[in-house]
């Protein structure tokens, strides 16, 4: 299982029925509908033992209808309720399952946010950062 499969894993504990399928890497055009996409981005920090700590960013990607108000605040509150449970699962060390890895912290980099509008639905973004632990 890859990381990315990990953490998709893990943030349906969040709203299993809301975030039944998410893709990896690939947004689809269909209202309610949710990606995980990795970022060109790796912190590797290496040591002579072999061992490393890696931090790997992913994008969450939303693409939730947004034709009124009130429905543009309850995506807002879904993002914000998201942030807030990564958090306490941070806290509470209620980590993805990283294969051959010890994840160390997941946490949100970048807060929920509506990145991009058209006619009936728009794209909200958060980002995720997960680092782990790897042996050689």
């Amino acid at each position: 299982m890859t990381v990315s499969e990990s953490v998709i894993r893990w943030l349906k504990g969040f709203d299993a029925s809301r975030l039944k399928t998410v893709n990896t890497d690939m947004l689809t055009a269909d209202v309610k509908s949710y990606a995980l996409i990795k970022e060109p981005v790796q912190n590797v920090q290496s040591f002579l033992s072999g061992r490393k700590i890696i931090t790997d960013h992913f994008t969450l990607m939303a693409r939730l209808s947004s034709k009124t108000d009130s429905t543009r605040i309850g995506n807002s509150g879904f993002g914000e309720a998201l942030a807030d449970w990564i958090g306490v699962q941070n806290a509470a060390g209620n980590y993805p399952a990283v294969e051959d890895a010890k994840v160390q912290e997941i946490s949100v980099t970048t807060p929920f946010y509506l990145g991009k509008s058209e006619e009936n639905d728009s794209l909200y973004q958060m980002t995720v950062a997960i680092k782990y632990m790897k042996e050689n």
